[in-house]
């Protein structure tokens, strides 16, 4: 069975959902053999946070240990700690979700001071965004792999997965170097990245214990990412450690 580790619930402006209900996801996942799906309410990163944390807490409710989810830290925002310190409390709560990007506030910025000491102090896991430095879209540099490293080296204790392994080359080369010399990074395989040898790269050069299945659902039909790993060129206990076994190491 399979942990994906990094999915959505909700919609987003500009996007298209033929059908986002979570009755849908779940079929889907049984379809598919997910077990589990941690994810981020698209309404959290979008600002509408008591909209996507009562939406979140419904879904766990609905399938009991088949979903999880992320709560979202907004740099700048009044309450926004408070607001992280209310969703933790909720049953289905295992983590916290960055997005420089969206955000529009380097993830190297002071502002993030707050969150990081908060995940020390309580173990929890973050999942962030991750991209390539792009002309297309400007604000991508906010989440340049390497930027994470000032809060990564300070707090050792908190795992970091780089969501979507940095996005495109480049960020892929500086996602899998950090998670090479940083116990405490991860990378998912989330995104809209497809070449072949991906997977092999980064199981080789960020380590085979550092890669996890995500798949970007439900932007992204899961279909896509699961063929990568399945098709990839690696051993079988490989594949097995980046759709399930790694996963459980931060998610228990």
């Amino acid at each position: 069975m399979i942990i994906d580790v990094h999915c959505h619930l909700g919609t987003s402006p500009g996007f298209h959902f033929p059908d986002p209900s979570t009755a849908t996801i779940l079929r889907t996942m049984d379809r598919l053999g997910i077990e589990r799906a941690i994810f981020c309410h698209l309404a959290m990163l979008h600002g509408e946070l008591a909209l996507g944390l009562r939406e979140s807490i419904a879904a766990c409710r609905m399938a009991p240990g088949r979903f999880a989810f992320y709560t979202v830290f907004e740099p700048g925002r009044d309450g926004a700690i408070e607001f992280v310190k209310e969703s933790l409390e909720q049953p289905g709560c295992v983590g916290i979700k960055l997005h420089p990007s969206f955000h529009r506030c380097a993830a190297d910025d002071d502002a993030y001071e707050p969150i990081w000491r908060l995940a020390a102090e309580r173990n929890l896991p973050m999942l962030t965004h991750s991209w390539d430095i792009s002309d297309d879209n400007p604000s991508q540099k906010f989440s340049f792999p390497t930027r994470f490293e000032r809060y990564i080296s300070v707090y050792p204790e908190v795992k970091l997965i780089l969501g979507h392994a940095g996005g495109r080359y480049g960020g892929h080369v500086a996602a899998a170097d950090l998670a090479r010399r940083y116990p405490n990074v991860f990378l998912d395989i989330a995104g809209d990245c497809y070449v072949r040898g991906l997977l092999e790269y980064l199981a080789e050069n960020a380590g085979e214990d550092k890669v996890l299945f995500g798949s970007d659902l439900t932007w992204i039909d899961p279909r896509t990412q699961l063929g990568m790993v399945l098709d990839a060129e690696i051993p079988v206990g490989v594949k097995e450690k980046i759709l399930r076994l790694n996963a459980l190491r931060i998610f228990p």
